[in-house]
This record gives C-alpha cells, structure tokens and sequence, in this order.
C-alpha cells in the first residue's frame, strides 16, 4: 500500500503573533508620530521664543539711548592715572594734578619688656587678655585668650585682630631674626584711621603708642605712617578723597591715582561700542527671521500664526515715528542706516549711522526711544512683549500644542492596553491551534506507521 505524507507541522507562534502585531501597531505608530512631530514644533517655538526674548532685550536697550551714552577715556600718564569708564559720560579734557595719596594708617611695634622680639610665638608675660580697636567710631573687642589654655604671643595677637573683622589688617614681618608687628588700617583716608582704645595706649600720631605690652622703637615709629587723603586737583579744582580710587570726580569714569604728577584724562565717543549695540540689535532681529523662516520651511510649514510674527515686526520697522518730519529729521531706521533687505534682514551701515549721529543726535536718540514712547526701539519692545506674552503668538502656539500631546497620549496609552490585550489573545489561540496541529501530525504518523505494517 502507497504511503500517506503530510506537510503539516509545528507553527511557529512567535513568529506569527510578532507579525500580526505588526499590523496592529499600525494606529499606535501613527500616534507616536504625530506626537513626535508636536514635540519638534515645540522645539521651534521655543527657538522662535528665544530669539525675540533677545529681539526685546537689544531693542529696550536702543529705547533708552543709554548705548549713544558710550564714551572711551585714556590718560597721558598711566603711572599717575588710570581710567575707566562706567556710564553717564560727558566728552570732555580733565587735567589731574595730585599732591598727595590718599594712606592708611600704620602703627609698628617691635619691642617687648624693651627689647627686640626674636620668637613670634613666645608667650608676652603679662599681655592683656583683650584689646579694643576703634575704627569710624565702632569699637570692636578682641578676646586675646579665647580658651584658658591660650597664651598672648606676637604671631597670635596677629592672628585674632585679623580674625575679628576690626577694620585693620594685622602682620607679622621678620627682619634679621627680629619680628615687628605690623597694623596697617583695611581702608585708607583719615576717616577708616583706627586707634587703640583699651589694651595699650595711642598718642594719635606714628609714636608714643603701646598695644599689649608692646612698644615702638626709634625704628619703629619711622616705620609708622599716619593716615591721610588723597588731594589733588581736577581742571584747577581742589578734590580731596579718602580713597585712591576716584568715583565720583569724573563723571562717567573711575580714576585710580598711583603716584605724584600730573596727567590729563580725556573722555570721548566710543563709536566702536555704539557700534557693537546696534549690530547686536540687527543680529537679534535676523536670529528672530531666521527661526521664524527655519519653522515656516520645517514643522511649522502650515502655521499662519508663525508668519504673522514676522509681519508685525516688519510692520514696526516700515512705520515712521509719530510726529517727526521724515524730510528734515529722522522717522525711519533706514535714514540712520539701519535698513531692510530684499530677504528681509536688516543690515547695518556704520558709515551712514555715524553720519546721521554726528548731524542732529537728539533726533537718533528721539528715533530709537522717547518720552512718548513712540521710537522704534519702544515700539518693536513692545510688540515683542505681546507675542511672548499670555495671549501672544508664542504662548497660544504651545498651549494648542500641548493640548494635541495630551490627547495623543491618552490615545497611546488606551492603544498600548488594546495591543497588549491582542497580543495576549494572538498567542493563546495560535498556542492551542499549534497543540490541535501537533496531535493531528503525531496522529498522522502513527497512522502511516500502521499502514506501512
């Protein structure tokens, strides 16, 4: 008799769950998409977000006029004066004429029980256990012994005055195995000169004074120095400081003197400076067109929303300033040299700004930001602060994106369960289909066995 044969075999269940599921996958995968492609939008808001946040920075900036307000200074003599600038310049010549520098007070003492102290850490019998400092009319007390244990030696009564926060500096300097304690006042000028009010005696001048037992050599009180101002004058007018750093004696600039003579300061235009505000502001706007363009051209193809923002800006940019004659004054950006290109950039020319800049500054400024808060750089401030505001561009744009997340989450993890479920549901039935099919191939078998008997 023929032989029965048979194809039929053990399923491969994974394999075959694994591909229905792929089909299945199908909604979630689209899902995942869509909630990927929301994630870059928010991506390029935020660029756009970003870039108009420094779009309104630069542009407050221009409103004030503060960056015409840029001056550079330099002095003749750097060994006798040097200058910065801070800001409320005033272009102008400052001759400087200083006399004196402005000292600290110092007291030196390099003796105890009359003589030389050649062991900074050996005890001072019968040291205070305290001293009192006074400076500016603040008397601070210094614990000398702060535990039982603690003895009074040249380097620790050092240590405790600077550790104390008096307002004078405290050092122990050696000289041919001879130590001299050195108090030198924090700050200079008469008015931070310290005196010892308890724990010694102070003449008030640079001898005469004792502190802690200690005293003052004919060396010593040489070494000494008493406190003094600065004195000098400025354009013939006498100044006298107690610091040698000047604040308040130029407007605009900070002046440190550092020795006897003369110098003269001159403060001028810092054209480079003004310079570098405005092309910062031509560079923020472009950062803004840039983002804007990149989302147009990427995720955000079909935002309209997206293209207004452009629109709004170059609509401030294309408007003249309220109430200026745009014939015999300055109304618009590009009459100081700051103009739109075909591409919609804006581009600076230095040459023409300097030009309009040197003719009528009053009306440059009264462009860029006035009292009526009509210039252009009040304007494009304020039409930044709308879109980034709560009912903005930028904040709708996010909040109607994140709503789609949201339900596109939701729809992913109700679509995640329901696969889960099919997938269970796959493998139990192609699992008991395999165990039908695996009896019938066994019964196949053996009934080949017996036929072929």
């Amino acid at each position: 008799m023929a032989s029965i044969t048979t194809s039929v075999g053990s399923l491969d269940v994974q394999s075959i769950v694994s591909q229905l599921m792929t089909i299945e996958q199908q909604p979630l995968q689209a899902s995942q998409q869509r909630s990927n492609r929301y994630n870059t939008q928010l991506s390029s808001i935020g660029q756009i977000s970003s870039a108009l946040s420094a779009l309104q920075s630069a542009s407050s900036k221009l409103s004030t006029g503060s960056f015409l307000q840029q001056f550079k200074a330099s002095s003749t003599d750097t060994s006798v004066a040097n200058v910065t600038t801070t800001t409320g310049g005033v272009a102008g010549s400052y001759a400087l004429n200083v006399t004196q520098l402005a000292k600290s007070r110092q007291l030196v003492f390099d003796q105890f029980g009359g003589s030389a102290i050649t062991d900074p850490k050996a005890a001072l019998s019968g040291a205070p256990t305290s001293l009192t400092l006074t400076v500016a009319g603040k008397d601070t007390v210094i614990n000398l012994t702060p535990s039982a244990s603690d003895t009074v030696s040249l380097q620790s009564i050092s240590d405790r005055i600077n550790q104390s926060g008096a307002g004078v500096n405290a050092s122990v300097v050696q000289n041919n195995g001879q130590y001299k304690l050195v108090l030198a006042s924090a700050a200079s000028g008469s008015d931070n000169a310290f005196s010892i009010t308890a724990g010694g005696t102070d003449s008030g001048s640079t001898s005469g004074s004792t502190l802690a037992g200690l005293t003052q050599s004919a060396t010593a009180a040489t070494e000494s120095t008493a406190a003094g101002d600065a004195v000098l004058t400025v354009n013939g007018v006498s100044v006298s400081s107690g610091s040698n750093h000047l604040t308040n004696v130029i407007a605009g600039a900070n002046v440190d003197i550092t020795k006897l003579g003369q110098s003269t300061v001159t403060m001028g235009s810092d054209s480079s400076g003004i310079a570098a505000s405005l092309q910062g502001f031509v560079d923020a706007y472009n950062q803004v067109k840039s983002a804007v363009d990149s989302a147009r051209s990427g995720s955000l193809k079909a935002n309209a929303s997206i293209l207004a923002i452009q629109q709004k800006l170059v609509s401030v940019l294309s408007t003249p300033v309220p109430g200026v004659d745009a014939g015999s004054s300055y109304a618009y950006l590009s009459q100081a040299g700051i103009s739109i290109q075909k591409d919609g950039t804006l581009k600076l020319d230095q040459t023409a700004f300097n030009k309009a800049l040197s003719t009528n500054p009053s009306a440059v400024a009264n462009l860029f930001g006035n009292n009526s808060s009509t210039g252009v750089g009040d304007r494009l401030s304020a039409a930044v602060n709308d879109l980034l505001g709560p009912k903005g561009v930028i904040e709708t744009s996010k909040s109607s994106i994140n709503t789609m997340m949201t339900s596109e989450s939701s729809l992913q993890t109700s679509l995640s369960a329901k696969l889960s479920a099919r997938q269970a549901q796959y493998t139990q039935q192609y699992t008991a289909l395999n165990a039908v099919l695996s009896k019938m191939q066994q019964s196949t078998s053996n009934l080949s066995g017996l036929l072929a008997a």
